[in-house]
């Protein structure tokens, strides 16, 4: 496989590239921390002092992923209308705001309000801008850009945890977790609307021919157009990626919610549940760097195949996990899964229907994985009533199990090559 070489021409805009990629890539990762990493490990302590019952506090963790999914169409539209600095301006603003007031909670309705807020800013500092810049200024190197940059958010996950652990131990409160979160968000929206700039296919973006395409394998399969994004809704195919997401955000975002406290129920001390939770999300970022490396030779669909079947492996581990054995294949298990998903879910999108609609196939997907923000209310649910979360960590395993089948059997789509 030949390795596409960049033009003198273009070597400045391949280093402004770069530039862009090290900041929105920092972003992502603090972003990761502050929220879905954190909010889990934080909850116990939360709970404790405030005096919820755990039904009432998983209803913050439901707004956050409400709010992420519901709004994952907007970056599409600002991006478009408004450019890219006010993409990241608007959603690091709206983001700060959310975890200041989850700082000051007094109430479980100003934490709830606060969650949201952090989610609504979530969308618009994170993933579908951060691809939307790497697919302009990046396209020669997308597959190893994008895997690294969604590493590299994924070792959010990896420092959230221990933000939360260090800032309790060193000063007695949760709060102070959510005060640094929101002060290092203002910081990087402060860099974000001075050094971003531009819309695609504006003045102050490189054209489409300035940089050469990547280059893949012939076993990777590529369309050669640009989808209209209303033929790729009539897809079969874009909905079997998008449920894979869907149930991958499922086990996700109760892991994060519940994992902590269910393997306390099962006689696990904090500090090893809270190191499990980091060490699954260390191999959730190391997935996705892997599959940066591989996918111009491996089709993403079988890089699919092998997130959801470690997912169900995951799962019915974490179901289990009272000793090490089972938290270490939960770890490995769910840890590769669901970032080997979220990576080849998005490049899949990309090679399907080409990465000009990338904003709306991808917007549109975590739109519909909304949801998923049911998954921690009925964690909570279970636990009340039936006194644990194992039952709802074994419907996951088998939901992945048949979504699984069904991305074996997928076939690359090909209507619009009629056209």
């Amino acid at each position: 496989m030949s390795i596409p070489r960049v033009t003198a021409a273009s070597e400045n805009l391949v280093w402004l590239g770069w530039m862009k990629f090290a900041l929105v890539s920092l972003m992502f990762f603090q972003v990761t921390a502050a929220t879905f990493a954190s909010l889990g490990v934080a909850l116990p302590f939360m709970i404790e002092e405030m005096s919820w019952s755990w039904s009432a506090a998983g209803i913050g963790f439901s707004m956050l992923s409400f709010m992420v999914g519901i709004a994952s169409r907007v970056p599409s539209w600002t991006l478009a209308k408004l450019g890219t600095r006010a993409t990241f301006g608007i959603g690091g603003v709206v983001m700060a705001i959310g975890l200041a007031l989850m700082a000051t909670t007094s109430t479980l309705g100003q934490y709830v309000i606060g969650a949201g807020l952090a989610g609504l800013g979530y969308t618009s500092c994170a993933l579908i801008p951060g691809v939307a810049v790497i697919n302009q200024w990046l396209p020669h190197r997308r597959s190893f850009a994008i895997g690294a940059y969604m590493m590299i958010g994924g070792l959010g996950g990896v420092a959230g945890p221990l933000f939360v652990t260090s800032a309790v131990t060193a000063t007695g409160s949760w709060r102070w977790h959510w005060w640094l979160m929101a002060g290092s968000i203002a910081v990087l929206t402060v860099l974000s609307v001075a050094l971003l700039k531009g819309r695609p296919g504006s003045s102050d973006e490189p054209a489409e021919s300035t940089l050469s395409a990547e280059q893949h394998s012939e076993n990777v399969y590529m369309t050669r157009f640009e989808w209209q994004f209303k033929d790729v809704l009539r897809t079969p195919q874009y909905f079997i990626i998008v449920a894979a997401m869907t149930m991958t955000l499922f086990g996700g975002v109760t892991t994060n919610s519940w994992a902590v406290s269910h393997m306390g129920n099962l006689g696990i001390v904090v500090a090893i549940a809270a190191g499990a939770l980091s060490a699954q999300a260390l191999v959730n970022s190391s997935s996705r760097a892997i599959g940066g490396l591989l996918a111009t030779s491996v089709d993403p669909k079988w890089l699919l195949v092998s997130a959801l079947a470690a997912e169900v492996i995951g799962m019915l581990a974490l179901s289990s996990a009272d000793n090490m054995t089972m938290i270490v294949l939960f770890a490995i298990g769910e840890g590769y899964g669901f970032g080997m998903c979220m990576f080849a879910t998005t490049i899949l999108l990309v090679n399907y229907f080409g990465p000009r609609e990338a904003p709306k196939t991808m917007g549109t997907m975590y739109l519909i994985t909304t949801v998923a923000m049911f998954g921690p209310v009925l964690g909570g649910y279970v636990a009340d009533h039936y006194g644990g979360f194992a039952g709802v960590f074994q419907a996951y395993a088998l939901a992945l199990a048949i979504i699984l089948v069904a991305v074996v059997m997928m076939r690359p789509p090909r209507l619009a090559e009629k056209h």
